[in-house]
């Protein structure tokens, strides 16, 4: 299997007031090519701040994290910045679509500053509405849609690069279940039929339940890794049993 993402040993501190809080205690993960992984835990956990660490908008005290063959924590901000554009999609809670244009527009922007040719992009980009089940609203705003539609919109436009990892922050935060089952399935669509890979960060263990594995993260260490060996709701169930139990230790 190909190596996508390979953390070791990572470690950050943030220091406000004089006090030193850490956030990340060594946490150490890998993910291969094709995979869905989810990472929980509770509140202080650490999660966002590995998510930003491994796309390189925060720096680490210390360890390695790669991606593909790029190491992300020693490479200078220019390059950094090329890397987000081409290796790496993101999926934010709050979409970050670009109200002033349409969906397709924001399908194509990510292409437009990666400098790709017209054709290519063009060809790129409804292929990926077809795919999503987009292309009937692909002249439409931002606005004018629903969060779950919003979602699928910001998947496409994150798989418009074809980057080797995505990353995605919480994203079925804002959503009814509904919306929330929309984003999982375009997830699974993703991941089965374009072969991505992706690293969610999430609380919702609905969602976490249709991953591949679960990287459970607790006072910034990784105290346990499921992996999904049965049928969706007895996996939900176990990770379920497993965030009860860390709650109760925090």
């Amino acid at each position: 299997m190909e190596k996508i993402l390979s953390v070791s040993g990572l470690q950050k501190s943030y220091v406000t007031k004089g006090n030193t809080y850490p956030v990340l205690k060594g946490v150490s993960m890998e993910m291969n090519r094709g995979e869905f992984v989810a990472v929980m835990g509770p509140s202080g956990s650490g999660k966002t701040t590995l998510l930003n660490i491994v796309s390189g908008f925060l720096s680490a005290d210390s360890g390695n994290v790669k991606v593909g063959s790029v190491d992300m924590l020693h490479t200078d901000k220019e390059k950094q910045a090329e890397i987000r554009s081409s290796i790496l999609g993101f999926i934010f809670q709050d979409f970050m679509l670009i109200d002033g244009l349409t969906v397709q527009e924001n399908i194509f922007l990510p292409q437009i500053i990666a400098k790709k040719p017209v054709a290519d992009m063009e060809g790129k980009t409804r292929g990926l509405l077809c795919a999503f089940g987009i292309e009937d609203i692909s002249g439409k705003y931002p606005g004018e849609l629903s969060g779950g539609q919003k979602q699928r919109v910001a998947i496409a436009r994150a798989l418009s690069n074809e980057p080797l990892l995505i990353l995605a922050d919480e994203p079925t935060g804002n959503l009814d279940s509904k919306s929330s089952n929309a984003v999982i399935e375009a997830f699974l669509f993703a991941k089965e039929q374009l072969g991505a890979t992706v690293l969610m960060v999430t609380h919702d263990a609905i969602a976490a339940s249709h991953a591949d594995r679960v990287i459970a993260l607790s006072d910034g260490m990784v105290v346990r890794e499921l992996v999904r060996q049965k049928e969706q709701r007895q996996f939900m169930n176990d990770i379920l049993e497993f965030l009860k139990i860390v709650e109760v230790g925090q």
